[in-house]
């Protein structure tokens, strides 16, 4: 024992290490508690406001939306043409994401999607929404995804599973959409490999399903058709011989013949291009993984593989259209075709639209005619409200009024609007008039710095009696079904 140094029982030593170790084990225990129960720290936007400790709180479910946005009934699903959606005929597929707003999805839940016998759900998250099951298609090709899609995705699961939030829309999570348009083509055929036709929808696609019915009634499901509303998209060929293509916007629908889903998933054939990728798996979105990661947007892609097999497009615009219902101009150009579909449009007029429809065939109307472009102006009801306040309805086909008086008042605009041969409709705002030569329902629009006073305020009218006048000069007693073409673009 060394000089001056104290000395310990070998018992007494033993009782202080046991007490020294019994202490680190309840410190490290409480700190992993700590860490377990710490609310994971995303870069997207929150829902709720997170606890500093502890397991985060279930968030408060969201209202339900104002009643005059609230259908009042569910749709009367004995009138919806099911039959035409069997597994041999119609196979529609709803694409959603684990972020989506929840009034789109409402629209749908209590909607007249519920009346898809056969309806299929996908989505980046599975989840239940009311009567339905989304499907994540993503989950058996995460390796597809790029270092930070595949970070985005398995978070979001993990914020939605385990943490028992609801998700806000995000840029990031967008990103995640294109990866399913491939793997949802896909999914659809596995799914039900004997339909004649394949439907594929987005949460905001307004489809007018009775129109849809009738529409491909006049195609051959045997023929490889590829049908929606053309976009310009990626040139096949060489940088120095680019031929040029076309895809289907996704957004107001596509929809693919039984024989253009055997065309894009079968087996590469000799000499056919090829994806940029050296995977063997027969998989589109395995082939074409590098191509989708460097787009933007998966309909693109999906475009681009249908031209390179033999997949012919139809560009059914404006029956496909992409913009909404409540924006469309509504004139000669298009006054007698059938309308088919619509996209970005207010989430509940799909239910107003489809009882309209209802009604409409009811009151004793031709039950074989399409509702045309023409129809949507008596679904607009403006009789009943020729003036909004807070509304531009000018935003196509406006011009400027003959006389620098017609800006002095509302009134003024108004009378401007009857006395103009073409004008239709307009709309008044700080002190200036404008007319329209075509028939819409504009959008809501916010007053000036909280200014109410008529001249900060945005007021659109319409002039029934000259609208009543088109109607009765431009009668459709021929429905206008046009031909397929990609130079009616937008």
């Amino acid at each position: 024992m060394a000089p001056g140094r104290l000395a310990f029982p070998k018992s007494l030593r033993l009782i202080c290490q046991v007490l020294i170790l019994g202490a680190l084990i309840v410190v490290i225990s409480q700190w992993a508690y700590v860490l377990h129960t710490r609310s994971p720290e995303f870069d997207w936007e929150k829902t709720i406001p997170q606890p500093q400790n502890g397991r985060p709180r279930r968030p408060p479910r969201p209202d339900p939306p104002p009643k005059d946005n609230e259908p009042e009934s569910p749709p009367d699903c004995d009138k919806f043409p099911a039959s035409a959606f069997a597994q041999d005929g119609i196979q529609v597929t709803l694409k959603i994401g684990g972020a989506e707003s929840q009034d789109r999805l409402r629209s749908h839940i209590h909607g007249v999607t519920v009346c898809i016998p056969n309806l299929l759900v996908v989505s980046d998250m599975g989840q239940m929404l009311g009567p339905f099951h989304s499907h994540d298609v993503l989950a058996d090709v995460i390796h597809v995804l790029s270092k930070e899609d595949f970070r985005t995705y398995q978070r979001q699961r993990e914020y939605h599973y385990y943490w028992d939030n609801e998700l806000a829309p995000t840029q990031a999570g967008w990103k995640l959409d294109r990866y399913k348009f491939l793997s949802m083509v896909e999914y659809a055929y596995a799914q039900n490999p004997n339909a004649k036709w394949y439907v594929f929808m987005e949460t905001d696609t307004l489809i007018l399903w009775d129109n849809l019915v009738q529409l491909l009634d006049r195609y051959k499901w045997v023929d490889p058709l590829y049908m929606g509303s053309p976009t310009p998209g990626r040139p096949l060929g060489t940088r120095w011989a680019p031929i040029p293509t076309f895809f289907v916007y996704g957004g107001s629908g596509i929809v693919l013949s039984t024989a253009a889903m055997e065309n894009l998933l079968r087996e590469d054939r000799p000499g056919s291009a090829e994806g940029g990728s050296e995977q063997e798996s027969q998989l589109l979105i395995t082939k074409y993984q590098d191509m989708v990661r460097e787009d933007c947007c998966g309909d693109s892609v999906l475009g681009w593989v249908a031209a390179q097999r033999d997949v012919q497009i139809a560009g059914l615009w404006p029956m496909f259209n992409p913009g909404p219902l409540h924006n469309t101009p509504l004139g000669r150009a298009y006054w007698c075709q059938p309308a088919v579909s619509f996209h970005k449009s207010d989430p509940f007029n799909s239910v107003e639209l489809w009882k309209w429809a209802q009604k409409r065939l009811e009151s004793g109307d031709d039950l074989q005619r399409p509702i045309l472009y023409s129809d949507v102006v008596d679904f607009f009801d403006f009789a009943n409200t020729p003036v909004r306040e807070d509304w531009n309805n000018a935003d196509h086909d406006a011009f400027d009024p003959p006389k620098a008086e017609d800006n002095d008042s509302f009134e003024s605009c108004k009378a401007a609007c009857h006395e103009h041969s073409e004008c239709l409709q307009f709309t008044y705002h700080q002190k200036k008039c404008r007319l329209v030569r075509t028939i819409s329902l504009g959008h809501f629009a916010e007053p000036d710095v909280d200014d109410h006073s008529q001249d900060r305020r945005w007021l659109a009218g319409w002039d029934v009696e000259s609208i009543q006048e088109f109607k009765k000069a431009h009668d459709c007693e021929k429905v206008d079904w046009p031909e397929p073409s990609t130079e009616r673009i937008f």
